[in-house]
């Protein structure tokens, strides 16, 4: 290993708070002495990944407080320290460690995971979406064989608690309610609209029918699967929906 080599692994061995010799390499330089020199650095890397994470999680970071969400940040730092050149993923497992930090607030987990999804969505990729006039050019033929999918950016979250009203009460900074526990597990789907990550709640039966289009069925046979007695009515105000939302991209068979 270069000495150069060897000194960046001591430096990083210092950063993550690992046995070292890191400044036993520095030089003596007058004013401040080397560890405390080399505390600012040891500071600041933290300091940069704690504002990282209050960023991608500032939904999580309201609902906890300062301090707690600091404590937590702080603790998983030190157990996952970043391994890309990007801080873009740095995060991507917080929520899940959460769930097992809490695990009687399941709110927490939840609130991070939409954090996460939203931001997610925020610069994923992008896709031309379907529209009333391309939805008007199809003939019956096309309407039989058109495969539609969600938009790329398009994730599905579940909840059991009312996560979601207390996103919208932080949002409005106002005072989140009390946590309530529903009734049944909700489905939540998030995606982009334009250039603004979006989310809304979704009942079984649409949730099923997304579903199945996303899978790759063709929208003719994902109708079929609807079986409530007003389904035509569902479908057509579903499709409206999906169209203002730009939910749904043509994937295959139009001629």
């Amino acid at each position: 290993m270069s000495a150069l080599a060897s000194l960046q692994t001591q430096f990083i061995d210092y950063l993550h708070d690992r046995p070292n010799d890191f400044l036993d390499s520095l030089a003596d330089a007058g004013g401040l002495g080397k560890a405390d020199r080399a505390h600012i650095y040891f500071n600041a890397y933290r300091v940069r990944l704690l504002d990282t994470l209050k960023d991608s999680f500032d939904k999580t970071w309201a609902w906890l407080g300062d301090d707690r969400f600091e404590s937590t940040a702080l603790a998983w730092i030190a157990d996952h320290p970043p391994r890309q050149f990007s801080l873009r993923p740095f995060g991507d497992r917080f929520a899940d460690w959460l769930g097992a930090v809490w695990p009687d607030d399941p709110e927490v987990s939840e609130l991070a995971r939409l954090d996460w999804a939203m931001r997610q969505a925020f610069d994923g990729a992008d896709a031309e979406p379907v529209t009333g006039e391309i939805l008007g050019s199809f003939d019956g033929d096309d309407w039989a064989q058109v495969v539609f999918r969600l938009h790329p950016t398009a994730q599905w979250l579940f909840v059991t608690r009312n996560t979601l009203d207390l996103w919208h009460a932080m949002d409005r900074s106002e005072a989140p309610p009390p946590v309530e526990v529903l009734t049944q597990p909700g489905s939540l789907l998030v995606w982009r609209k334009g250039f603004q990550p979006h989310f809304r709640s979704v009942g079984d039966d649409e949730a099923a029918m997304l579903e199945a289009m996303a899978s790759g069925i063709p929208f003719a046979a994902a109708c079929e699967s609807v079986t409530a007695e007003d389904a035509r009515t569902l479908i057509g105000g579903w499709l409206a929906r999906w169209l203002d939302d730009e939910l749904l991209v043509v994937a295959a068979n139009r001629p």
